[in-house]
């Protein structure tokens, strides 16, 4: 079986597209127009690289959603009907169902007009930077969409960054913590994420942590969930952790104050002991033979700076270097799509689309197949997870006393009302967009689609011939 990614036969239209773009071509070398000018954010110019590599790798996650364990769903099916005693089976045929249901929702995502999108139709608009299709469907899937991922992930920031700097101009202080557990190769990445979701979720009920709440002035806690994998020995190792900012409604050096300590890196350690403790509390009352690692102090390497390491560790805003670097907001939001440190041979799951892409010739087929397994894996023990929320309540506080105007919406919603902006260039009816959308094709039980790109182009070369045939009329 070749698990690396298919040749795409599914491309919208080919025959229309190949024959007008090459009359395009001659137009566009005669008028010596860019080509970029054309594909706008989805293909080329250096500034779009990010961009494109995001809808690439949507393409590779559509793709890896169908291989080894929907390809041969039929035959699964029949022998789990001859013996229907075989519960790994059972559990093999949910798994792929699950592939199965969210790979239509992928691909759904970017090709269908939106529900709330009434005319049915799709607008081209422009800005300084970009070309976006509006109307269409975001599947709001930060597991399996790299795309919705990335947008989601600069929506909360963006919102956090604004209410932050709202609550420092009032006052206000955060405290970052960061709770993981330990993690075998191999270990189930359903089993590890639970645990950790789970853990949180007692420390935080427990009365060590009320009383400490109360006294730090600790009013709101936003959360965000991270998972990176990596491998050792051959083997996938998952390293899920959970991110939570601590808001409190004083200083802190209130806060330093209120429990008696001398600076900063006391509280902090104050704050991992504590919820360490917690936390291994809760892995002796389950029965979970694990350790957390107990605090520590550790200096950073050509700095005087210490941070605290822990099993679950607290982090100050600015006090830590990494963190420091690129902003709170960014490391608390960013867990839904963040590019890996491959040098500590850590990457986050979309890191694995760049191994299996049919391009990247330093890997084995064996190994992208491992790679493609592993993303399964990732998609559906992350379905309906929270992967950044606000505290109940903070932004109805904020706006409220501190006269802010934060508007916070579930994510589809967010998603639905992006991209607002730009100027209106082109309108597509809706008879139109379903003459031009990409057709999926079937792979095995799911389906698979090209990147927008193709059609993108399609459009722009519709456009630019249109304005050029206007031109010539006019001219004649």
């Amino acid at each position: 079986m070749n698990y690396t990614q298919k040749k795409s036969s599914c491309k919208p239209n080919q025959q229309k597209i190949n024959k007008k773009s090459t009359k395009n071509t001659s137009i566009i070398e005669e008028k010596n127009i860019s080509v970029s000018a054309f594909l706008g954010n989805r293909e080329i110019g250096k500034r779009y690289k990010n961009i494109h590599k995001k809808y690439t790798r949507k393409h590779v996650a559509q793709y890896s959603l169908t291989v080894g364990v929907t390809e041969n769903f039929i035959k699964e099916k029949k022998r789990v009907s001859s013996t229907r005693k075989n519960k790994g089976l059972q559990t093999d045929l949910s798994f792929a169902k699950k592939l199965k249901t969210i790979n239509k929702t992928l691909c759904s995502c970017g090709r269908d007009v939106h529900f709330m999108n009434d005319k049915k139709i799709v607008d081209i608009k422009e800005t300084d930077t970009t070309r976006r299709l509006k109307g269409l469907k975001s599947c709001g899937n930060n597991s399996a969409c790299p795309v919705c991922a990335s947008k989601l992930s600069s929506i909360r920031g963006n919102q956090l960054r604004d209410m932050m700097e709202a609550g420092r101009e009032n006052g206000r202080s955060y405290m970052m913590v960061v709770s993981t557990v330990p993690h075998q190769p191999q270990e189930s990445l359903e089993v590890t994420l639970n645990q950790v979701i789970d853990m949180s979720r007692y420390i935080f009920n427990q009365r060590e942590y009320k009383n400490f709440k109360k006294l730090s002035g600790c009013r709101f806690v936003h959360g965000g969930l991270e998972n990176m994998v990596s491998f050792k020995n051959g083997l996938v190792d998952w390293h899920p952790h959970k991110n939570y900012l601590l808001d409190f409604d004083f200083s802190i050096e209130t806060v330093i104050k209120k429990f008696g300590l001398n600076n900063e890196l006391e509280l902090r350690m104050y704050v991992s002991s504590m919820m360490t403790k917690l936390g291994q509390k809760y892995l002796d009352s389950k029965g979970i033979k694990k350790e957390l690692l107990k605090p520590f102090y550790q200096q950073e390497e050509k700095s005087k700076r210490f941070n605290v390491k822990a099993g679950i560790s607290a982090s100050l805003e600015f006090d830590d270097g990494y963190i420091a670097k690129w902003g709170l907001e960014a490391e608390m939001t960013s867990g839904i799509y963040k590019d890996g440190r491959f040098n500590g041979g850590s990457m986050h799951p979309f890191n694995l689309l760049d191994l299996i892409h049919n391009e990247n010739k330093d890997t084995s087929e064996e190994f992208k197949y491992q790679c493609v397994k592993a993303f399964q894996e990732f998609v559906v023990a992350s379905k309906g997870k929270w992967w950044f929320y606000f505290g109940r309540g903070a932004i109805a506080y904020y706006n409220e006393n501190y006269n802010t105007e934060l508007k916070v919406k579930k994510d589809e919603e967010e998603l639905s009302t992006l991209d607002d902006d730009g100027e209106l260039i082109y309108t597509l009816t809706h008879d139109e967009w379903l003459m031009f959308k990409p057709n999926p094709k079937k792979v095995g039980y799911a389906l698979s689609l090209p990147t927008k790109k193709d059609v993108i182009y399609y459009f722009y070369d519709e456009i630019e011939m249109n304005r050029i045939k206007s031109l010539e009329r006019r001219i004649e």
